[in-house]
């Protein structure tokens, strides 16, 4: 990323602002400002869809990745650092009523996650069990044998995804049992991280100091301060409190019953802001960005090899069988930037131009998936339909066979060039 110098950066975003790319940012967060969330969106996918079938064709597999499902924040520090400075502004009698509202909503919020940090919650476990609902019920012909295979990240909160995805299937298919493994060596696939990666992508990382100035320049959230302090603070400290309660608003979303509506008290346009910075973060780390030379995407070639080796196999066994495995967002993000699916592994280096063509909460909302779906003819030929989050996708520079469907052994060659 080419980021913009601090001197140029006002100058810069007034410039964005007024382009229609960011209008069109703005438009998204304004109509649904949970999308402001990126990763944290919940999924909100009602029905599945696919490509029109071709005539002689019948499904005979299932590759499935699946991001974990909704789920509490990781960090505590982000209830502490909110709470702290509305108690900072109340002791210097800086807040508004509409500030003090504010802050019990975040102390609320702080007390349910108290003990629950990273678990699923109980909207993680239903998005599981919906969309299994759905597969089961697009092909009920694969799940009539015994041949489905679970595979788990050995985090806690994949696990009870794996579960939750699994006791549907075997609630609605009787005598149906699921193979669920959640093992160590798994992760040397399911959630693979290369040392490269670790180092181009971490706090570390060389492009990171500049990143930094460019996020704390749209993190001032003035117009939303104002509604929140009789005097809007500066500093950096007001930058760190913004970032803080805006990663609370986003959460609030994944968590049953909790009522407490932050999101709604930020101006679309700075929310946008928040999302760009925090969207440029997730792509230099996880999609084929120069900055991080790239680095992300080569964490999931073992991935792609394995679904690739696994796919030959079942194919070649001749019986219909399903694969699940379920991961993490940043394994998503990879796969498909590396497999480049409906563009998204363009190489971008400006914010602005990465939040058009490259948005997270597109890619892998909670519970977002990634599926292969395999047909064969009476003459054993093989295609695949691609499907992200659901929805038939295009995978970029490979012919379809049909549209919406991908000749297998075509697309092995395309994997191999990759």
């Amino acid at each position: 990323m080419r980021f913009m110098r601090l001197s140029m950066v006002a100058a810069a975003m007034a410039a964005c602002l007024a382009s229609g790319a960011a209008r069109g940012v703005e438009d998204v967060v304004a109509m649904c400002p949970e999308k402001a969330g990126g990763i944290y969106y919940a999924y909100d996918v009602a029905t599945d869809s696919v490509a029109p079938e071709p005539d002689g064709y019948v499904p005979v597999y299932i590759s499935h990745y699946g991001r974990h499902g909704s789920r509490w924040p990781v960090n505590q520090k982000i209830y502490k650092i909110a709470g702290d400075f509305f108690q900072e502004q109340q002791l210097a009698e800086n807040i508004t009523p509409e500030g003090k509202s504010a802050w019990k909503l975040v102390t609320r919020c702080a007390g349910n996650a108290q003990g629950h940090l990273g678990e699923l919650t109980g909207m993680g476990q239903r998005q599981h069990r919906a969309i299994a609902g759905r597969m089961l019920g697009r092909y009920p012909s694969l799940f009539k044998g015994a041949g489905v295979q679970a595979r788990s990240s050995v985090e806690p909160r994949c696990i009870m995804s794996m579960m939750a995805f699994c006791d549907e299937l075997e609630e609605k298919v009787p005598g149906l049992t699921v193979s669920k493994h959640a093992t160590p060596g798994d992760m040397d696939f399911i959630h693979h991280n290369t040392p490269e990666a670790k180092l181009n992508t971490g706090e570390d990382a060389p492009w990171m100091w500049e990143f930094c100035n460019y996020r704390d320049s749209v993190s001032r959230c003035h117009k939303t301060a104002s509604k929140l302090f009789r005097k809007v603070p500066d500093g950096d400290s007001l930058a760190i409190f913004m970032r803080s309660l805006y990663d609370v608003a986003i959460s609030v979303q994944d968590i049953d019953s909790l009522e407490a509506d932050l999101i709604s008290l930020f101006d679309a346009s700075e929310l946008a802001g928040l999302w760009k910075a925090s969207n440029y973060m997730q792509y230099a780390a996880n999609a084929k960005s120069p900055e991080s030379l790239y680095s992300g995407p080569e964490s999931v070639r073992p991935l792609l090899a394995e679904i690739v080796d696994r796919a030959d196999e079942m194919i070649a066994s001749g019986e219909v069988s399903v694969d699940l495995r379920f991961g993490h967002d940043t394994d998503l993000l990879r796969l498909v930037s590396l497999i480049d699916v409906d563009g998204s592994g363009v190489e971008l280096e400006d914010p602005e131009e990465v939040a058009e063509k490259w948005r997270n909460f597109e890619i892998s909302p909670m519970a977002g998936n990634f599926q292969l779906v395999f047909y064969r003819n009476g003459e054993g030929k093989i295609i695949v339909m691609p499907r992200l989050n659901e929805s038939p996708v295009k995978i970029s520079d490979v012919p379809e066979a049909f549209p919406g469907y991908y000749d297998w052994e075509m697309l092995k060659i395309y994997f191999s060039s990759l």
